[in-house]
């Protein structure tokens, strides 16, 4: 179970709004289960290139 998310007012919050992940988990059966959820997932796809600039 994920603990509550501090610092907001109100219910504690038991789920994150957003999911990263690397390209590991770059499937779309790891999408639709975070979707399923309710939670955005921002999971990296394979072959494109780094945020740094290097090659997958």
């Amino acid at each position: 179970m994920i603990p509550p998310v501090r610092g907001r007012v109100g219910r504690p919050r038991r789920k994150p709004d957003s999911l990263f992940a690397d390209r590991g988990y770059d499937h779309d059966v790891h999408r639709d289960q975070v979707r399923a959820r309710g939670i955005v997932p921002a999971i990296a796809r394979r072959g494109a290139r780094h945020g740094t600039g290097q090659c997958a």
